[in-house]
């Protein structure tokens, strides 16, 4: 479990622990779930730009999401990056073949939001990151619910987003 805290950046230093904290607080939340067979750290963010190979090749960025199966959405007004990183119970290792549905349903607005289940990773931190999701319209100022389902197995995280 400690590898996957470490890669969604939710274990180090006293110092890294309250930087990620104070971004956490101003740009969306993380919730942590455990199911029969997984356990899921889910993250609603800012929109990230997101890269093939071809253009992560080219451009070689020093910040995004590199996809490795399936399609970006792009950035703009009020639009969140959001993942699930699913891990095996078990082991502990992050799993890249489950596709798992994603779903916000905004409870102040009454919308519901069906999230692109985009297979990636950080561009820095590479393999330990790998997540799905995708960039959504999300509006502000909400208490949102997020779905998410793996396999036969469901979770469901709540969180308020300024």
């Amino acid at each position: 479990m400690a590898v996957a805290l470490s890669a969604c950046g939710l274990m180090g230093s006293a110092g890294s622990a309250a930087s990620a904290q104070g971004v956490v607080e101003a740009a969306g939340w993380t919730r942590i779930a455990v199911t029969s067979d997984y356990f899921v750290v889910a993250n609603v963010l800012p929109g990230e730009r997101m890269f093939t190979a071809a253009e992560a090749a080219k451009e070689r960025p020093n910040e995004g999401e590199l996809i490795l199966a399936g399609e970006a959405r792009g950035l703009g007004p009020h639009v969140r990056h959001v993942e699930a990183h699913v891990y095996d119970k078990r082991t502990g290792l992050p799993l890249t073949s489950v596709k798992p549905t994603i779903v916000i349903i905004n409870q102040t607005t009454g919308d519901r939001v069906d999230v692109e289940s985009t297979l990636m990773q950080d561009v820095n931190i590479g393999a330990p990151d790998v997540h799905y999701g995708n960039n959504v319209v999300v509006a502000g100022n909400s208490e949102l619910r997020l779905v998410i389902t793996v396999g036969n197995e469901e979770v469901t995280l709540d969180g308020h987003l300024d």
